[in-house]
């Protein structure tokens, strides 16, 4: 469920809190819930787009730990090894990583080693180094390990990967609400945004919500050009360049005159 309002997120909550009442009062036992919003179903990218904060918030049905995880689609990552020749570094190995997500923001209210055993929290992709240890490495390098260390710093330093424990905010034991920060190299395609209530070890619910990250703008006209009409796509590029070539030659000309 995706709320757009505040004020309809409080309703909500005020909701779970009522029908918690109810359902003691009759003697039955409800189920944990979630509720969730972001107050945006789309990211718009363009040629300025330089990041933004992504704000998540919500109503627990149930006391309890709330863990947010927001991941993009998979996409390749080309990765070089420099070598060091004497003074001067040369370009190694080259590997291509697939099946790695582009960008994962972990976001938590306590640190996830208490909140969730190693196995379980590598089942539900929130062991990093595990995402990057799961990843097909193309060709396979002899010393993975160490390749696998190079992505993940690669990654966090970007601030396409994060964990961050405590960025989750509870009001009440009832409302939470956390901010990701999202980095300016934004993936293209559908994330999936999963929130997690957590308490004694176990999940007692989860939500699953969806956002779309497109390309907008000039950009977007040209990339549909390029794909639904490459003929033309083809036939204007060589007329701009053409144009540019005898603009430039012009000016050389005047400035050789001169």
């Amino acid at each position: 469920m995706r709320l757009r309002r505040p004020l309809l997120l409080l309703f909500c909550a005020l909701a779970l809190g009522v029908g918690s009442a109810t359902a003691a009062d009759v003697g039955a036992v409800t189920a944990p819930a979630l509720v969730v919003g972001t107050g945006i179903d789309k990211i718009a990218v363009t040629s300025r787009f330089t990041g933004r904060e992504l704000l998540v918030f919500g109503a627990l049905s149930h006391p309890g730990a709330v863990v947010v995880v927001l991941r993009s689609p998979p996409s390749a990552l080309a990765v070089t090894q420099k070598v060091q020749t004497g003074p001067i570094w040369l370009t190694g190995q080259k590997v291509t990583v697939q099946k790695l997500p582009g960008v994962v923001q972990i976001a938590a209210s306590a640190p996830l080693a208490n909140l969730l055993p190693a196995q379980r929290r590598q089942q539900l992709g929130l062991d990093l180094g595990d995402l990057v240890a799961r990843a097909q490495f193309v060709p396979e390098p002899q010393d993975r390990r160490r390749w696998e260390q190079a992505v993940l710093a690669a990654k966090e330093r970007t601030g396409s990967f994060a964990l961050k424990d405590h960025a989750v905010k509870i009001s009440d034991g009832r409302l939470f609400s956390a901010r990701l920060d999202l980095p300016a190299s934004l993936p293209l395609g559908q994330y999936s945004l999963t929130t997690y209530l957590i308490r004694d070890g176990q999940v007692l619910a989860q939500s699953n919500e969806r956002i779309d990250v497109e390309q907008v703008g000039l950009e977007q006209w040209v990339a549909d050009v390029a794909e639904r009409e490459p003929w033309l796509f083809g036939i204007g590029l060589t007329l701009l360049l053409a144009v540019l070539g005898l603009g430039l030659g012009i000016v050389m000309q005047r400035r050789s005159g001169s």
